[in-house]
Formats: C-alpha cells, sequence, structure tokens
C-alpha cells in the first residue's frame, strides 16, 4: 500500500468563481476526497473506523493557495499520512499542475473520536505506524489555539440543510471553510491562505451566525450556533 498517494482532476464549471479560476473551498474539497480515499485504501477511513465504535474529527487544517487553477486545468493532488503525537495525526497535502508547478499546500490535524464517549482517544497503533517520518511538513503544524470572536456583532448567514451534512451527520469540514471565503468584506477579493480551527460540531437545522474582524489583508473570523451562540470554528486568513 503506498503511503504517498497522487490523484489527478479536472477542474469543473461548478468549482471555479466568477472569474473562472478554481474557489479556495473546491481546493479543500480536492484535498478531502484525495485523503478520504487514500484512507480507504490504507484500511482506515470513517466507514472503517466506525466498524470499531471510532470516527475521524478535524481539529485543524492550514492551506496555503500560491496560484488558482483555471476551469478545465487538469491538476494533481498528492497527500501522505505524516508522523503523529499520539493524540493528533497529521496528513500533508499538495496540489501541482501539470507542469509539476507547486499550487496550494496545506496541513490537517485530526482526532480520533469514541463515538459513545464523544472524547478523543489515543490514535491506533496500526494508523500511527502508517505516518511518514522522515518527509518534512508542507507547512509546520500550529499548536497555538484560535480563540473564538465575541459574539456582540455576530449575523446569522445560513440554516444547516441536508446536503451540508457528512457521514457522521455533521456539517461537511469544507463547508465552514465555504462559509468563512463566502462572507468577506468587499474590498478583499479572495482567499489565500487560512487556518482553520473547528471547535464543535453542527448538524441538521442549526442556525449559523458569523463575525469577523479585518486588519489590513488579515482576517479573523468565528462561526457559531444556535441562539446560544456556541462557537463551533474559528480561523485566521490572509487575501488579497
Amino acid at each position: 500500500m503506498e503511503k504517498i498517494y497522487t490523484i489527478p482532476f479536472k477542474v469543473r464549471s461548478y468549482e471555479v468563481d466568477r472569474n473562472e479560476k478554481v474557489t479556495f473551498s473546491s481546493i479543500c474539497n480536492y484535498f478531502q476526497e484525495t485523503a478520504g480515499i487514500h484512507a480507504h485504501h490504507l484500511n482506515f477511513d470513517i466507514s472503517q473506523l466506525h466498524k470499531k465504535g471510532l470516527t475521524w474529527v478535524l481539529y485543524k487544517m492550514h492551506i496555503k493557495l500560491l496560484k488558482q487553477p483555471k476551469r478545465w486545468e487538469e491538476v494533481e493532488v498528492t497527500t501522505w499520512p505524516s508522523a503523529g503525537d499520539g493524540l493528533r495525526a497529521f496528513r500533508d497535502y499538495e496540489m501541482k499542475s501539470g507542469t509539476g508547478e507547486l499550487l496550494a499546500h496545506a496541513i490537517s490535524q485530526w482526532m480520533v473520536l469514541d463515538m459513545k464517549t464523544k472524547r478523543p482517544v489515543r490514535t491506533p497503533k496500526e494508523i500511527s505506524e502508517m505516518g511518514i517520518k522522515d518527509k518534512p511538513h508542507t507547512i509546520e503544524p500550529e499548536r497555538k489555539s484560535i480563540n473564538p470572536l465575541s459574539t456582540d456583532k455576530a449575523e446569522l448567514i445560513t440554516i444547516v440543510g441536508r446536503n451540508d451534512l457528512d457521514m457522521n451527520h455533521h456539517v461537511n469540514n469544507v463547508r465552514y471553510i465555504d462559509w468563512m471565503t463566502g462572507y468577506p468584506a468587499d474590498d478583499h477579493k479572495g482567499c489565500r491562505e487560512m487556518e482553520i480551527q473547528y471547535l464543535a460540531e453542527s448538524v441538521l437545522g442549526d442556525t449559523i451566525y458569523h463575525t469577523s474582524e479585518i486588519d489590513g489583508n488579515r482576517m479573523v473570523q468565528s462561526l457559531f450556533k444556535n441562539e446560544e451562540k456556541k462557537p463551533i470554528a474559528s480561523s485566521i486568513s490572509y487575501w488579497d
């Protein structure tokens, strides 16, 4: 079983913005899809963990976009599991053009959750041993937490629907990024880098609130759910 895995993609019309360039969230979808297929090949994807009463939860993801591919452009996404620290499993990603130019790269931090107790458990040995130890991260994992903003100016942006959900019946991880990159200030053209920390799950029917603080091209954002405004995600991003 190959520990380094590559899949080709062709950028489709529904994955691009008004300038016919792939959206930030679509790139995250490529990364997520490649990781899911690779994890299945390695026998530790989400459905395989469910059989053991466990599941994956994404704790953090850090994405850097260097150059946006255009509609119909062919790209390759490569991913590999990297060495974790017992409670967190790391996975790296790269997207390259047909000529080998690096277009985007990322790192994600995952935890294994006991489905009964809803608490993190140590990464099973057979999974942790899959991590590649001698290959450098594409982005060094950040251990510092991203604290949520105040809810004072949070505004309702959406209500969770069925198409927002993943196999855990929770909002898909990339949907949070989609919401955050879909509500920037008018004078910001596009997101080039985001580090997002997931704080709580969201489910069907939840009302989602959003707030942000902007300092030049740097933006801090937080998402909350329902009337109690419980934090569900926070991010630091950089924009054109």
